[in-house]
């Protein structure tokens, strides 16, 4: 089977993404895969209507970009193609997951702290940061149809960033489940400055919850500078020794 590795980012981008893809690109090298690297172009797979619509909503339109470029390489190429946000950090580059369904996708153990003030709480939910699909998914065909069509039919002005990406999935995942990848993760910030700084409460948390053990992780820059410091994420990328703390048990 041939596999190919995807990932996109615009040129004004933090050095720690950079980091990051080369970490994906040595995985990539590693496991015998092919890479490429898309940038802002990627943006003119979608259909011009719906381009000028979410010219504003940049989030929302990557997510339905990648669903093209990943749709327009199998249809040609066939085989396997592997999404990769550029914000993903490989820890693992020894884990060589198997893709033996038409579709699968990661699946994030978002720890964080209650607003009331009750406790902690932890979220598990599929994310479209690493998604996979072969060629002639049903999937994949579907999943450009559904965002595609609620994207033309809605006001976009109060959509939530994740609208057709992690929220579609999560509600899809409900009704028919998909292969996830537990090891492929997100960071929720309150884990990353702990991570950063010294394990608290909120590691303590994931271990005792079970959360598992991280080869791929995203660390979600749209939270880095409001939630999450530069400095911290650095820190992490230029330590992920760091991270083994979630799964000291």
């Amino acid at each position: 089977m041939t596999l190919t590795v995807f990932q996109s980012a615009p040129l004004d981008r933090p050095e720690w993404i950079d980091r990051c893809m080369a970490s994906v690109r040595n995985w990539a090298a590693l496991q015998g895969w092919s890479y490429q690297f898309i940038g802002d172009e990627i943006f003119d797979l979608v259909a011009p209507d719906l381009r000028v619509k979410l010219q504003d909503r940049t989030p929302i339109l990557a997510d339905l970009a990648r669903l093209e470029l990943m749709q327009q390489h199998l249809d040609r190429e066939g085989g396997q193609a592997l999404w990769i946000d550029a914000d993903s950090l490989v820890l693992n580059p020894g884990w060589s997951p198997t893709f033996d369904s038409p579709a699968s996708f990661g699946q994030e153990f978002w720890v964080q702290d209650n607003v009331d003030s009750t406790g902690w709480r932890h979220y598990q939910s599929p994310h479209n940061a690493f998604m996979s699909f072969s060629a002639r998914s049903p999937v994949l065909s579907f999943l450009r149809y559904a965002a595609t069509n609620l994207l033309e039919r809605v006001d976009i002005d109060n959509l939530a960033p994740q609208f057709v990406g992690p929220k579609l999935l999560k509600a899809l995942h409900n009704l028919c489940p998909f292969t996830l990848h537990e090891q492929a993760g997100a960071l929720s910030p309150v884990l990353a400055i702990e991570l950063a700084t010294e394990p608290g409460a909120a590691v303590e948390y994931y271990r005792d919850k079970g959360g598992p053990i991280l080869s791929v992780v995203n660390l979600c820059r749209s939270l880095v500078g409001s939630q999450v410091s530069t400095a911290s994420i650095s820190d992490l990328i230029e330590q992920p020794q760091r991270l083994l703390a979630l799964s000291s048990r």
